[in-house]
């Protein structure tokens, strides 16, 4: 599937744009619902650009989206808006606690100690912030199923079905060592793993998982020209490692 033009993305922007600016946010915050992290601003329509080119080059291949790291919706409200102009309809799939952030082990670093509990978003909290987004409600019941629980508890109820975009948000050692472990194998050959925390000092946790997950594999993480984010292509050679 050729790549989107140009034109197509200018017109995805302006319509992306005009959807964010006229959001009703301090309404939606009398109702209970956050809708900031929905804004536009540069540092997220460089995130968006970021999913555009990924999504595209995996649009020739069959799978889900799988994203492990949902909080308050913002990755799936990009995919959502994407896969609805790319040629290959796709299920999304969240997982996530939606209890908020586990806690931390030794090997994040002394300064998240703090985090355990905080980012929490509960599922239906999310589907209806989609909505006051924009988001068509047919659209959402129709290709978005989200897993709650801690991954170690989740992942391993994921049905096999096979992945052509995982999308890793997770921070921690743990939590990337479980999901690799886990979800890797579905991940058909040509699909992308993304990293949200590759490399960023904030989580050194996240780079030693996918550090060690990656040292006897042929994949490496590469940057990505829009912004300081990571990710690896899944090769051919990888289709039948199961673990």
């Amino acid at each position: 599937m050729p790549a989107l033009t140009r034109v197509t993305i200018k017109k995805k922007l302006h319509d992306l744009t005009r959807t964010w600016l006229g959001l009703d946010v301090h309404s939606a915050r009398h109702r209970g619902f956050d809708l900031e992290p929905y804004r536009m601003n540069a540092k997220y329509t460089r995130r968006l650009l970021h999913f555009e080119r990924l999504l595209t080059q995996v649009d020739d291949l069959q799978g889900r989206i799988v994203e492990c790291g949902v909080g308050p919706g913002r990755s799936i409200f990009a995919f959502s808006i994407l896969t609805q102009h790319l040629a290959r309809p796709r299920e999304i799939w969240g997982f996530d606690t939606f209890e908020g952030m586990p806690p931390p082990g030794r090997e994040n670093g002394d300064h998240n100690a703090h985090m355990g509990g905080v980012w929490a978003w509960r599922p239906e909290q999310v589907v209806e912030s989609l909505k006051l987004a924009g988001i068509p409600e047919a659209f959402i019941e129709a290709n978005i199923r989200f897993v709650p629980g801690r991954l170690q508890d989740s992942l391993p109820s994921y049905d096999g079905g096979s992945i052509a975009f995982l999308h890793l948000d997770v921070d921690f050692y743990a939590s990337y060592k479980t999901a690799l472990e886990a979800l890797y194998r579905h991940v058909v050959p040509g699909g992308i793993v993304a990293f949200d925390e590759y490399r960023q000092q904030a989580w050194p946790g996240a780079t030693r998982a996918i550090d060690e997950f990656f040292a006897a594999r042929p994949e490496k993480p590469v940057k990505s020209p829009v912004l300081d984010l990571y990710y690896v292509v899944k090769t051919p050679s990888e289709a039948g490692i199961r673990k």
